[in-house]
């Protein structure tokens, strides 16, 4: 039986023990540690982890439920629903360019606030991300989850529990479908490394608590997206 991920209070004790728990939990749900239809631990368990009630547990399960992130089974347990979120807000059959500025727009803020709030461990966890996406793609791979799970450790990192879950959101419907396409194109053509520098200019002006740079190094490099989709950048 495959262990489950250790479960993490966020480092600012931020809100209420139910908000907490609700971040806690959305972690393995938007790593992708706990794919679609993954049973959560039981009331039981996690109250242990959490060191709460099991009162706290039942509130923050209803609101992942209520957003659309999980889905209980009467006599089951509570599951990862199977499109996490999708409940919570829906897009529309936007351009790729839109969505594209979109989640530019989100990300700046997130890389802006991240470079005033990030910790030492949230810096150790964004140069892991970017590491692991260089070690697929040089063994060959494209790295697409490691690229998506990058962006999602950079929201992590603003300490914002609701920027992070939106920012979740769009990144998923904005990059899946596009960013294969765009890093498949970017293998055959042997440019992949652009997108890890882009990822270490991010890094540096975070590490640097520089909001302005950061921002501005996420914005060159969905700029530099569009353009490597063919597109027209909306970001200079």
């Amino acid at each position: 039986m495959t262990a489950l991920p250790e479960i993490r209070l966020p480092a600012a004790p931020l809100g209420s023990r139910v908000d907490a728990v609700v971040e806690a939990l959305l972690q393995p749900i938007l790593s992708g540690d706990w794919p679609p239809h993954h049973r959560l631990p039981s009331e039981h368990n996690l109250a242990g982890q959490q060191g709460v009630s099991r009162a706290v547990i039942r509130e923050a399960i209803a609101r992942l439920k209520s957003d659309g992130y999980v889905e209980t089974r009467q006599g089951k347990g509570a599951f990862v629903a199977a499109a996490p979120g999708g409940n919570s807000f829906k897009l529309a059959e936007d351009s790729e360019s839109d969505l594209l500025e979109l989640r530019a727009l989100i990300e700046a803020d997130c890389a802006a606030l991240a470079a005033e709030r990030h910790t030492l461990a949230d810096l150790q966890a964004l140069r892991d991300a970017q590491a692991a996406m260089r070690r697929v793609i040089d063994q060959g791979g494209l790295g697409l989850n490691e690229d998506i799970h990058f962006h999602d450790v950079l929201a992590a990192a603003a300490h914002n529990p609701a920027l992070r879950r939106f920012a979740a959101f769009v990144g998923r419907h904005a990059r899946e479908a596009m960013q294969l396409a765009r890093l498949s194109r970017l293998r055959y053509e042997n440019r992949l490394a652009e997108i890890d520098a882009e990822h270490g200019a991010i890094v540096a002006a975070i590490a640097a608590r520089d909001p302005a740079a950061a921002r501005a190094a996420v914005l060159r490099h969905i700029s530099n997206g569009l353009k490597r989709l063919g597109l027209p950048p909306r970001f200079t």
